[in-house]
């Protein structure tokens, strides 16, 4: 298969998107794809499993929620505890979340989702000699525990992990599929999730790896950027906002400047 060094979408319509987020959160990304008139491809990469966490405490003065999993696997934990505190979210779409369930944000930030983001807000910087607990996956960063740590006592409860996909015919069809063509675009919301796509893709077919690179890459942050170039992806476009709009936002500006 040959591919274009600058890539040009002559058909922007029926543009093959692999979508590589885990299948039971992938449904309101793909509508998106399709109402914008792409064509979603289904490629899961990981998948989300519960863990059985109990915080050392049943009182804190604040939570924090580092995304969304982080929420929904982590309802029962909040149900337990003494809930007259301050609660704060990574980003947007974990604070839209929380109030799904009723649950009150004092704050977040709103432009741009991360654990810097929110260590920046004075809400948080005022936190001092307080007890905390984050909720989060299993292994994920520590900036948050390094940004308060030295004036609070920071607790993790990890409620939830990611595990990569075995390999299945869902895959080997999608890869089939999406390679028949070299107009293409790739989505990936976090560096685990580009790393097993890697791995589930080698294992699939080594010999194709090197294909995938070079199809243009739409991710969530620089973090994801800087691992993907390091990876050998030559064409990556950062979304603005971190979330679903921002990565359609991302595609199809993409998509508008290489167009012929």
């Amino acid at each position: 298969m040959l591919f274009l060094s600058y890539w040009v979408f002559k058909d922007c319509f029926n543009l093959n998107i692999l979508l590589t987020r885990a299948l039971k959160q992938v449904k309101p990304l793909q509508n998106l794809v399709s109402q914008c008139g792409y064509q979603p491809i289904l490629f899961p990469t990981l998948e989300i499993k519960p863990l059985n966490s109990t915080p050392l405490k049943s009182q804190y003065d604040a939570l924090i929620f580092i995304s969304v999993n982080a929420v929904e696997y982590g309802l029962e934990v909040f149900k337990n505890l003494e809930q007259q505190c301050k609660i704060f979210a990574v980003g947007a779409a974990t604070a839209n979340k929380l109030s799904e369930y009723a649950l009150k944000v004092d704050a977040f930030p709103s432009k741009k989702a991360s654990s810097e983001a929110l260590l920046a807000m004075p809400e948080i910087t005022a936190l001092a000699d307080k007890d905390i607990l984050i909720f989060r996956g299993k292994g994920g960063r520590e900036t948050l525990r390094e940004g308060l740590g030295n004036r609070n006592i920071v607790e993790y409860v990890e409620i939830y992990e990611r595990v990569e996909c075995d390999v299945t015919t869902l895959h080997r069809h999608a890869l089939l599929q999406f390679l028949q063509s070299n107009q293409g675009v790739i989505m990936a919301t976090s560096v685990e999730n580009l790393s097993a796509l890697l791995s589930i893709v080698k294992q699939i077919d080594g010999n194709i790896l090197n294909s995938i690179k070079c199809y243009p890459l739409v991710v969530l942050s620089e973090r994801i950027k800087t691992f993907a170039k390091l990876e050998g992806f030559t064409q990556v476009e950062v979304a603005t906002k971190t979330n679903d709009e921002g990565l359609l936002e991302a595609l199809t500006s993409f998509v508008n400047l290489t167009k012929p």
